[in-house]
């Protein structure tokens, strides 16, 4: 089939990863996929060039929305040439703020859409993390969008029901989780070696985590489960804008010896430090509808992995399977798993095993791919959407 991929978001960080990955899926399955964005974007769908992340600096907070609300308009008139030129067999558009004019102009032409969704703007629970100045605007776009889509792909089930509350039919929205690449992430014992003497923790249990230092990602909630559990050490992968009030908290904590900071690397090489750990945490969710790819990626290298229970993470985790979940936002919850894992190897094995596992069948980036093409064939409505979330199901 013929796709043609918009999105009109920054393209960095996570969601660049899965804009990448998706369109390199959707071409391992013998796909053609034409990539449209905001600006100039390279061969493989991100970068922007930086024009759209400059354009969110320079403008105050509302008078950018505005400007995304406003840009329908090019989106519409553009978007409508660009299909009457290449007539695709459906468009995959990427959710954004104040985003239909893309699904408004497919639906004109009779062509179908499959909306990812990613992120619920117009909800309470968004605006913890991003300000939204004109939330009923946000909220009608919203609407509209998933009302104008003919499949919506949700990547967790919490997102998926407050979706099917926007909008008065909601046939068409089905559960698409995020996946991993199972081809980057996975087990790599040279590697694990090397950065384990490099680290000088040759012999020790070796707790991870990844991301972006943040508030709102619980390192603290991590950090403080740690210095309960003597002995493990702590590897933090990445970067960013609380490094050093984490730092002086493991100061505080007095668990200095124990903990280590990457600094910013590589989606690449955060594989590479991944295979060095024993036990990979995501110590916090406070999104309730994410889903995070460091939990699969985590899985996909078969690390034994840590989550908060919540519905959203149990979308990727089978408690006892694949993952052990906790009592989200207790320290002593946090402290007790990773201490009862710290002292079972066989245990970290078996979960690693079976994560593993799950990634290779079904919580990939090409499953998701064949998921995407299905609702497309299958056609809208109840009875096309149950065969594919059969297909995507891992129970």
């Amino acid at each position: 089939m013929k796709i043609l991929y918009q999105h009109r978001t920054l393209a960095d960080g996570a969601e660049g990863i899965h804009i990448r990955e998706m369109i390199d899926a959707f071409r391992a399955e013998g796909h053609e996929v034409i990539v449209r964005a905001v600006a100039h974007s390279n061969a493989r769908g991100t970068g922007h060039d930086g024009f759209w992340k400059r354009v969110k600096r320079m403008l105050p907070g509302g008078v950018f929305e505005l400007a995304a609300a406003a840009y329908n308009l090019v989106d519409y008139v553009t978007f409508t040439l660009a299909l009457r030129r290449c007539r695709p067999d459906f468009v995959y558009k990427r959710h954004a703020i104040h985003d239909f004019g893309v699904i408004l102009a497919a639906r004109h032409q009779g062509i179908p859409t499959v909306l990812e969704v990613n992120c619920p703007y117009s909800s309470p629970q968004h605006a913890r993390f991003e300000r939204v100045r004109f939330k009923s605007l946000a909220r009608l776009c919203e609407r509209w969008a998933v009302g104008l889509a003919t499949v919506v792909a949700a990547v967790s089930s919490p997102l998926a029901g407050f979706l099917r509350g926007l909008v008065r039919h909601a046939d068409h929205i089905m559960v698409l989780p995020n996946g991993a690449n199972p081809a980057l992430f996975r087990p790599r014992p040279d590697e694990r070696d090397q950065v384990r003497q490099r680290l000088g923790w040759a012999t020790d249990i070796v707790i991870g985590w990844a991301g972006i230092l943040r508030e709102w990602h619980g390192i603290d909630l991590l950090l403080g489960a740690v210095a309960r559990v003597p002995g493990p050490r702590l590897l933090i992968i990445g970067d960013g804008p609380d490094r050093r009030r984490f730092e002086s908290m493991v100061q505080r904590l007095g668990i200095v010896g124990r903990v280590t900071f990457t600094g910013r690397v590589s989606h690449e090489e955060v594989a590479r430090y991944i295979s060095a750990v024993d036990i990979a945490v995501a110590s916090a969710d406070r999104t309730g509808y994410a889903s995070p790819m460091k939990l699969l990626e985590y899985m996909a290298m078969e690390r034994a992995t840590v989550a908060p229970r919540s519905p959203n993470i149990e979308d990727l985790i089978d408690d006892n399977v694949d993952g052990l979940l906790f009592e989200p936002d207790s320290e002593e919850a946090l402290a007790g798993v990773l201490a009862r894992l710290a002292n079972d190897a066989p245990l970290r094995v078996r979960l690693g095993h079976q994560a593993r596992l799950k990634v290779t069948r079904f919580r990939n980036w090409q499953r998701n791919a064949q998921i995407v093409a299905h609702s497309i064939a299958d056609g809208p409505g109840p009875r096309g959407l149950a065969s594919v979330q059969r297909l995507g199901s891992h129970r």
